[in-house]
This record gives C-alpha cells, sequence and structure tokens, in this order.
C-alpha cells in the first residue's frame, strides 16, 4: 500500500534558532516532496525530491551569503559573515557533489524500478511542452540555444557575487572583466546571437533541412511525434551529446594541428583570451569563433539532431539536447571548479572546465569539449610537467590578486 502523503507543519522541521531563510527554504521543499507523492509517481519520485532537503541545507551554507554581505558593507562585517556561510575551504563541497550524485542514480533506479512512472513523467512534460504554440514554431530551437547562452553565460559570469573566486576560481581570484558582454563589450553577445539566428532563419528559408534530410517519417507527419517513453528521451538526449563531441573532436584537432595556416587561423579567434590573458576563463568566450568555426559545430549539432535509433529524434530530445549542450559548452568556458559541475559528478567521463581551461591555456592538450575518452585514446591528456606548469600559471593569477589586494589594503591604512 502506499503510503499517505506527508504534510510537514510549519516549524515542524526546525526550531527558532534556525536562520529564518533556511526555514522557508525547508519548508518550500517540503511542500515540493509533498507534492511529489501525490498519486503513484510517489513509489518513484517521493524518495529523490526528499534527498534534496539535506542538499539544500548543504548548499545554503555553502553558498548563499547573508544579504548584508555586499559590496558597501564594511569588511569587517563583511569577512566573518562570508567566513562562515561560504568557508574558505567548504568541506559541504565534497558533500554536496556525493548528493547530486545520489540524485542521479536515485532517478535512474526509479526509472528502472517504475518504468511506468518514467513513462508517465516524460508523457507530462511532452504534454506540456506540446501545449505550447511557439514550441511548433521553425525557429523555436535557435531561440531556445541563443536564450540558453544567455542564461548560462550571465549565471557563470555572475556567480562570483555569491561564491568566493579564491575557492572555485580555477586561478584562485576574482574573474577578470565580467559581464562586459552585457555591457561595455556588449558584441560580444549581441553579434553571435544576430549572425546564428539569421543564419538559421536562412537555413529555414531555404528548406536545406528537406533537402539534406528529407521530410519526417510519414506517420510522424500523419499523426505527430507521438507520446516519447523516458527511455527513449533519456536516449536520444545521451546519444546527441556523445555524438556531438565525437564528431566535432577530429574538426577541433584538426584546427590545431594541421599545417593549414588559413584553416587554424579559423579558430584562432577562440583561443583570443587564452593567449593574451593569464586568467581563467569567461562564460562569453564561449561564443567568440570565427563564422566558419561556428558553422562547423552548428551543423554537425544540426545532424545529431537527426539522428535517433527510432529513425526520428522526438521534439522533447531535440529541445533538451539545446539545453544540455548549451549548458555543457558554457560550463566548459566558465573557469570555475563548483562541486556541481559536470567533471565532478561524473570523474572520469567528463572533463569540465579543468581540462578545457587547460586546452586554452596551453592550446596541444585536451581537445574533447566535454568528454575524455578520445584524448586518451589519442595520447592527448597533458603530462605532469605540463599539469605542473599550468596549476603554478593559474596560482600566479591568484598570487598577484592577492599582492594588489593587500598593497590597496596597505595604502588605506596608510591614509
Amino acid at each position: 500500500p502506499a503510503p499517505p502523503p506527508l504534510v510537514v507543519a510549519p516549524g515542524g522541521m526546525h526550531n527558532r534558532s534556525t536562520p529564518r531563510r533556511l526555514r522557508r527554504s525547508y519548508s518550500t521543499l517540503a511542500g515540493a516532496a509533498s507534492y511529489l507523492q501525490v498519486g503513484p509517481a510517489r513509489t518513484c519520485w517521493a524518495p529523490s525530491a526528499w534527498l534534496m532537503l539535506p542538499l539544500l541545507a548543504i548548499a545554503h551554507q555553502t553558498f548563499v551569503p547573508s544579504p548584508t554581505v555586499r559590496a558597501h558593507a564594511p569588511a569587517a562585517l563583511r569577512a566573518p559573515v562570508r567566513s562562515i556561510l561560504v568557508p574558505a575551504t567548504p568541506a559541504a563541497a565534497p558533500l554536496l557533489t556525493r548528493g547530486l550524485q545520489a540524485m542521479h542514480v536515485s532517478v535512474a533506479a526509479g526509472a528502472l524500478l517504475a518504468p511506468a512512472v518514467a513513462d508517465g513523467f516524460a508523457a507530462a512534460a511532452w504534454g506540456l511542452f506540446d501545449s505550447c504554440a511557439f514550441t511548433h514554431d521553425r525557429m523555436f530551437e535557435a531561440s531556445l540555444a541563443v536564450s540558453c547562452f544567455v542564461a548560462f553565460i550571465l549565471f557563470f559570469e555572475s556567480i562570483h557575487l555569491v561564491v568566493d573566486p579564491r575557492v572555485y576560481r580555477l586561478d584562485g581570484a576574482a574573474p577578470k572583466r565580467p559581464l562586459r558582454g552585457f555591457t561595455t563589450q556588449w558584441w560580444k553577445t549581441v553579434v553571435p546571437a544576430l549572425t546564428y539566428l539569421g543564419s538559421i532563419y536562412v537555413y529555414h528559408e531555404l528548406s536545406l533541412g528537406q533537402l539534406l534530410y528529407g521530410p519526417p517519417p510519414a506517420d510522424v507527419l500523419a499523426h505527430g511525434p507521438g507520446v516519447p517513453t523516458w527511455g527513449r528521451v533519456v536516449t536520444e538526449l545521451s546519444l546527441g551529446v556523445f555524438l556531438y563531441d565525437a564528431l566535432f573532436y577530429p574538426f577541433h584537432l584538426s584546427f590545431h594541428k594541421l599545417r593549414a595556416r588559413r584553416w587554424r587561423k579559423m579558430h584562432a579567434r577562440h583561443h583570443v583570451w587564452g593567449s593574451t590573458e593569464a586568467a581563467a576563463h569567461n562564460a562569453v568566450e564561449t561564443v567568440q569563433n570565427s563564422y566558419l568555426d561556428a558553422g562547423v559545430q552548428v551543423f554537425i549539432n544540426i545532424f545529431v539532431q537527426h539522428l535517433s535509433p527510432w529513425g526520428f529524434k522526438h521534439p522533447l530530445s531535440r529541445a533538451l539536447h539545446n539545453v544540455m549542450v548549451v549548458y555543457l559548452l558554457c560550463e566548459s568556458h566558465s573557469g570555475y571548479d563548483l562541486p556541481f559541475m559536470s567533471h565532478r559528478l561524473f570523474p572520469g567521463l567528463f572533463g569540465g572546465p579543468v581540462a578545457h581551461e587547460q586546452h586554452h591555456q596551453q592550446g596541444n592538450v585536451n581537445f574533447h569539449q566535454f568528454f575524455l575518452w578520445a584524448d586518451r585514446i589519442l595520447g592527448h591528456t597533458p603530462t605532469a610537467e605540463q599539469n605542473r606548469k599550468h596549476r603554478e600559471a593559474l596560482a600566479a593569477v591568484g598570487a598577484a590578486q592577492d599582492s594588489a589586494r593587500q598593497q590597496q589594503a596597505a595604502a588605506e591604512v596608510v591614509r
């Protein structure tokens, strides 16, 4: 028999000594967990929802600063608050990673043990997706990709306002010129977005999709794509991300290894930051590419979106693919090493920003954008000496910033 829905009374999970913000967060998430227990889904998804409660406490204590932590607050007040809520060496960070890994395992196990529930979740997601008129527009996928780029770039370039960059930045220093792509260097975001949207518009106007890949199957044209299963969405999403990275790998390798100077020059723009700055990257550098370089990636992505073991990739899988690929691209160029990132959740499988930052700084290692397997097979992983030099170069950035900060503080004392 199914357990009765859990009801969390206000104040039932905490006492008055618990911070008010954390009490509100607990109550909100407890309500969400209780909501997920309504109906047949409780057998599968409720444990995952309740698992988020301790994760919320860990994340809150690790990342969320007090409202008093503001730029105008006195350093004497700011330092102790930040040291408590964002520790210099956050012991909670590995625990948060383990908790997120456990959530992935919990969801996967739930889907295997209760496939009908998982399929019902996929059907509900598809129903919501299909009910939105704008998802049927031919420019929806392109608009979704641009929106995700803006959101993820903004997220990674503003997260230093919440977390301590000396702990989580790869160079141990505050990011250099963050958010400039939304202000004084607006062309770094506007030009790639308009160029991409304009190119996709021409792609549709010329019907290049039907010329290259043909029309959708007859049953899809007659009856629509149908309701996807959970297994289909997960398979198409995983396969799409893997193939995108695998198919771009030889192109990326050729941009660095071929002796054709003009061909290599097409990729040089993407490495301007790494060749001129010692500091770790900002996420906006994700979209700093030549038209040919970006075009190769876009057409590989379009090609991958037409591949499926079912003969036709479901629209829901295609949308999730765009979100996932854009996130991983922005993550790998973020310059951070955060506990929820791909290389932390799936160590040995994803390289994340740690591997890709080293690629940008040294140029001759780690040619994967997401994964690690091809670099290991072909011998393009960094040597111990390369790792040492890379760590020293990044550490020098943080040391220089600390020295400048100390000199500034000394000058203020003298004044």
